[in-house]
């Protein structure tokens, strides 16, 4: 005896049927595993001294800093930042100072007259016709 085509849609339907209900139940699991463990975390961190919610994160210290140290600390980290983004080269090489001075005397001494050189890697020379 063969099977009728209404068998074999309905066990088509029983496996579609059968496959949502696990994937829901497969993100229902999830779901609630990474709840858990994040309320775990949340928990340890409280009892290291660190309070999260929803409003957002607060800190618990046995220090308390009056205006001028925070003040102090704000103007230090300022010095350190300005200090970090300056240029101080640790040795002077004569050869930086060389090149910066060749290059400016270069462009300054273009007078265009009788001597030719070199401006930007492009040859300058007098501009008199040669007759």
């Amino acid at each position: 005896m063969m099977a009728s085509w209404i068998d074999v849609l309905s066990f088509l339907s029983l496996q579609v049927t059968s496959l949502f209900v696990g994937t829901i139940f497969g993100v229902v699991f999830v779901t609630k595993r990474l709840s858990a463990a994040a309320q775990h975390t949340k928990e340890s961190l409280q009892h290291k001294g660190i309070s999260i919610s929803d409003k957002g994160m607060s800190i618990k210290t046995s220090k308390r800093f009056d205006r001028e140290n925070y003040v102090d600390a704000t103007q230090r980290g300022v010095i350190k930042v300005l200090d970090a983004s300056n240029f101080h080269p640790s040795n002077t090489s004569d050869s930086q100072q060389n090149f910066k001075s060749k290059s400016s005397s270069n462009l300054l001494s273009a007078d265009g007259a009788a001597h030719s050189g070199k401006i930007f890697g492009i040859r300058r020379s007098h501009s008199g016709a040669s007759k």
